[in-house]
């Protein structure tokens, strides 16, 4: 049985984890948006938006991933800390871990957007890697906090937990199916991430899951 005292500690550092988490994601995404091709003033003038789009599409679409995909990985932490009521130094850890995994991704990313590992295979499976690692590592945060609803709110039912562990899965199994495309060229690893809907879909087949 926990010490109110220590309960209470546990409160206070939630509050502060979940606001470094929150900034950090909000930096993330800012740098990453600085990271967006624009064009010159010639590129501007002698050509049209589409075409830039275009000559600029290995800068672009790894941006582009980049910045949904983080989107969609700060909204499910909202989500999960929205179902917390506390945290502790396992689950500290495992968050402070995530945190790494994302700068590791905003690293690859970047790499990514220099003209000399534009579209090389190595760069885009770091990518792929350390983005599945940030969803792998959100699962077993989640797995942690709802065994035994250690770190839970008491209003969280059943269903509503295995929903969002449901839900977890979606970004990192994409991550994983993108690794081996990265070695079959930009094209077919961009093409593997709209893989995202039918992941998600067959993950709907698995209510117990």
């Amino acid at each position: 049985m926990k010490s109110q005292s220590k309960i209470e500690r546990q409160k206070k550092q939630y509050d502060r984890l979940s606001t470094l988490v929150d900034s950090i994601y909000a930096l993330v995404l800012v740098i990453l948006v600085t990271n967006l091709p624009f064009p010159s003033e010639e590129e501007w003038t002698e050509g049209t938006l589409v075409e830039f789009l275009t000559s600029q599409r290995g800068d672009f679409f790894p941006v582009i991933i980049a910045l949904v995909l983080l989107s969609s990985y700060w909204i499910q932490n909202n989500n999960l800390f929205g179902n917390l009521v506390r945290t502790d130094a396992i689950h500290s850890s495992l968050s402070l871990l995530q945190i790494l995994f994302v700068f590791s991704y905003l690293y690859a990313v970047i790499l990514g957007t220099e003209p000399k590992f534009e579209d090389r295979p190595g760069v885009l499976a770091l990518q792929s890697l350390t983005a599945a690692c940030i969803g792998i590592t959100g699962v077993i945060s989640w797995f942690y906090a709802q065994q035994n609803r250690r770190l839970l709110s008491d209003e969280l039912t059943a269903p509503e937990i295995r929903e969002m562990k449901r839900n977890l899965l979606g970004e990192p199994i994409t991550a994983l199916i993108t690794f081996p495309c990265a070695f079959l060229g930009g094209i077919a690893w961009e093409i593997a991430w709209f893989s995202y809907p039918l992941v998600i879909r067959l993950l709907q087949r698995f209510p117990k899951l």
